[in-house]
């Protein structure tokens, strides 16, 4: 009699077990994964909206307006399973402060049960939440930090991925101009002591080796300190031919203000985070701005040169529209996030399914995109394991009279080449 029963059991178990699986897809127990609707897609953010760089929010704004824009004009994205989805964007302050960071990730990934992570601003914030969304699977994208480990470490790190160009790509690029401009060279370097500011110094020393540039003296700063006023004197008294400022804004226009209180006049370099006319320039005055020199990848939303293009009318435009609190639209930090949002509908589009494994894979190898806001001239392109990298090309320019200025043409030389792990 029991085997009988088993066997009657048996034969009905595949329809058992169907039942059950269409009442789970019926419950959407079986849906796509978390942050995706048949409508919808939810994605978070992370940048600092209090602390010591605040002012850095408006690249998270200047998204928002983006991806409210296209839901707006287009009924958000078309993705290649044919179902158009509505960018649902969610992002936290963090104050640039890892554990904060920590925290807006867990409620984001958690609570708000996002698709993917975008960011978030800086170095140390990034690298303190890596470890916990590459084991939930969790796509960290568009990281604004240019530590070359983001991008070069995909065995590691499959799930993520930064935006600007490598700090050892720039930190090579800011030896071979010094070569050009000062020859035998004495240079001073000011440096935030984080894995940003290493980084950049490393890449630095580590090009300057071959080319009879020698540093003469090295001040760091930490992130929360009030001023660098003594670490500009003690710069000062080395009497180096150039200054390079690995630093943030805050404290950019701090060290460039000080410099005027000395007898001291080396040549000036700006890391590419604070080439900003409005929050370094300006704040430092033109005396102390006339003459520095920086790199840049994106268009300056203040420079007369770029005011009149296609691209800057459809900056502008997206945020007198649709920006809130927060969005600067003069800041450089806002047209990069203009490119990055421009970049995560490219990714969506272009993915293979409603899945994180394949926005991953779309992020990896976006190329060939059209992206409003990037120099004409430098490409935003990225290919794998073979170039991981979405910008390797850079713009040495020259602050004069209130706009930055080109110098030369665009450096080519590191395009898929990028230097990595410099130590």
């Amino acid at each position: 009699m029991r085997n009988s029963y088993l066997l009657s059991f048996k034969k009905k178990l595949p329809a058992l077990l169907m039942g059950v699986a269409l009442a789970l897809v019926a419950r959407g127990a079986l849906a796509a994964d978390p942050g995706f609707t048949d409508t919808e897609i939810k994605i978070g953010g992370i940048c600092p909206s209090t602390g010591p760089i605040a002012s850095f929010v408006t690249g998270c704004a200047m998204q928002d307006a983006y991806y409210k824009y296209i839901n707006e004009r287009f009924g958000g994205v078309m993705m290649s399973d044919g179902k158009r989805r509505k960018i649902n964007y969610v992002y936290y302050d963090d104050g640039y402060s890892p554990p904060r960071t920590v925290e807006q990730t867990r409620r984001l990934v958690e609570r708000d049960q996002i698709a993917f992570l975008i960011g978030p601003l800086g170095s140390a914030t990034g690298l303190a939440i890596r470890d916990y969304l590459n084991k939930r699977g969790v796509p960290q994208l568009m990281v604004g930090s240019g530590l070359s480990t983001f991008n070069a470490d995909t065995d590691k790190y499959p799930w993520s991925m930064a935006w600007p160009p490598s700090y050892t790509t720039e930190g090579s690029v800011f030896a071979e101009f010094v070569k050009t401009q000062k020859r035998n060279a004495k240079v001073a370097v000011l440096y935030q002591n984080d894995d940003f500011g290493k980084e950049l110094l490393n890449a630095f020393r580590h090009a300057a080796k071959d080319l009879d540039i020698q540093i003469v003296s090295a001040q760091s700063y930490e992130v929360t300190s009030p001023t660098v006023d003594s670490q500009i004197l003690n710069l000062a008294a080395s009497r180096a031919d150039a200054l390079l400022l690995f630093a943030v804004p805050k404290f950019a226009a701090q060290a460039m203000r000080k410099i005027q209180e000395t007898q001291w006049r080396p040549m000036v370099i700006l890391t590419s985070i604070s080439a900003s006319k409005r929050s370094v320039m300006e704040p430092a005055g033109p005396e102390a701005s006339e003459g520095v020199y920086s790199v840049i990848t994106l268009m300056d939303p203040t420079a007369s040169d770029h005011a009149a293009t296609e691209d800057m009318k459809l900056f502008r435009d997206i945020g007198a529209r649709f920006g809130g609190t927060g969005l600067n639209p003069d800041d450089p930090l806002t047209v990069s996030g203009f490119g990055q949002a421009q970049a995560i509908v490219a990714i969506l589009e272009r993915a293979k399914a409603p899945t994180r494994a394949a926005i991953m894979e779309s992020a990896r190898h976006l190329c060939g995109v059209r992206v409003f806001g990037v120099l004409p001239g430098i490409n935003v392109c990225a290919n794998g394991k073979q170039d991981p990298f979405y910008f390797e090309s850079m713009q040495v320019v020259r602050y004069s009279k209130g706009n930055w200025r080109p110098v030369g043409s665009i450096i080519t030389k590191y395009e898929g080449k990028t230097p990595q792990h410099v130590k």
